[in-house]
């Protein structure tokens, strides 16, 4: 999933900011700036929270499709 995907995602499931900071375990500062679209917000933090944001938002598209 690209970044812009992974932002479209997050805007179209309406996943509140809080949910994403506990299940994918990245810092609210972070996901806040890298939602709006800062691409190096959250590989300056972590280099694996992008992965883990990424299985959260997967995780969370495939229960909305159920």
């Amino acid at each position: 999933m690209t970044n812009q995907e992974m932002r479209d995602v997050a805007k179209r499931l309406n996943v509140p900011l809080f949910k994403m900071n506990y299940k994918a375990g990245v810092r609210l500062p972070n996901l806040e700036a890298f939602l709006a679209g800062d691409d190096g917000a959250l590989d300056a933090y972590d280099p694996k929270a992008k992965e883990r944001l990424e299985k959260m938002l997967a995780a969370e598209l495939k229960k909305s499709s159920k």
